[in-house]
């Protein structure tokens, strides 16, 4: 299998008429995912069978999406629609039935380890999770704390197969595990700031560390409102928040650039490189 086709390959077990009519899943972790393949396809662990290096970031594609499914979860105890009610029960299903065919596809490879292994890092990334939920809910958090704790909770399903990256690779490894997930989170935050608002969560804390107290106190009542969006526009405007956003992504991309240029394994880099592409041309769009 060829690195790209993944994403494919991932729909035949996610791509379904009832959940595509009714709701939006999270997507495939599909940049990651093909990192993953890119290592493990170097490796040369004798633990590491015939077309594991597919198997492995194919599943583990599907348990991230199952969490990130899981977390769009609207858990408002308010009124709602039946065509909400609806989408609220289809994530809660959809998470879990993604969930289940890692450990179908897992158990059936014979991969009992595996299991085991990614069991233990959903574990770790939900104390995480609860982790980064009580520093926001004691205003305790910083914008850049939080920006960090959320690449983290990117890595942690991935970084369940270091110990079967090559030792000459393994720290190239996680130093690339670490700027793509820092892409990807701030690609997301980019993208939310061009949709419905004009900037994302990490936008919030952002502002919050930046401006006066009564800013902030005017801030924090205008964030639930129901016309933030046209508040959040005032907000962009006076401290550049998408700006600042796309100068770290453009920042990120350069340090992966910087940092495979010293590879000596040129055909490795060269394909790590090419992952940079989708982020790259984000950060002309914007």
């Amino acid at each position: 299998m060829k690195p790209y086709r993944l994403l494919e390959t991932s729909k035949k077990y996610t791509e379904y008429d009832m959940i595509q009519k009714h709701t939006e899943v999270a997507p495939f972790p599909d940049v990651r995912a093909r990192l993953l393949f890119l290592f493990l396809s170097k490796a040369g662990d004798s633990r590491l069978q015939e077309n594991r290096e597919e198997l492995f970031p194919l599943v583990t594609g599907l348990v991230q999406m199952a969490l990130d499914t899981h977390d769009r979860i609207d858990t408002s105890s308010e009124y709602q629609r039946e065509e909400q009610m609806r989408s609220r029960q289809l994530n809660v299903l959809a998470g879990d039935y993604f969930s289940s065919r890692f450990y179908e596809l897992l158990a059936r490879a014979g991969e009992i380890d595996m299991v085991a292994r990614l069991s233990e890092a959903i574990c770790e990334n939900n104390r995480l999770k609860m982790d980064l939920y009580e520093q926001a809910n004691d205003s305790s958090l910083t914008a850049e704390h939080y920006m960090e704790a959320s690449i983290q909770l990117k890595m942690q399903l991935f970084l369940s197969f270091t110990s079967y990256i090559d030792n000459s690779a393994r720290q190239l490894w996680e130093q690339m595990l670490y700027l793509f997930s820092r892409c990807e989170w701030l690609a997301a935050e980019l993208k939310a700031g061009s949709n419905v608002q004009p900037f994302g969560e990490y936008g919030l804390y952002y502002v919050l560390q930046q401006s006066t107290p009564a800013d902030q106190s005017r801030l924090k009542m205008e964030a639930n409102a129901d016309d933030s969006a046209r508040y959040r526009q005032e907000w962009e405007a006076r401290y550049g928040i998408n700006a600042h956003l796309e100068q770290l992504l453009q920042h990120s991309l350069a340090a992966i650039g910087e940092r495979l240029q010293q590879e000596d394994n040129t055909e490795l880099a060269a394909a790590v490189s090419e992952l940079t592409g989708s982020y790259a041309a984000l950060v002309h769009q914007v």
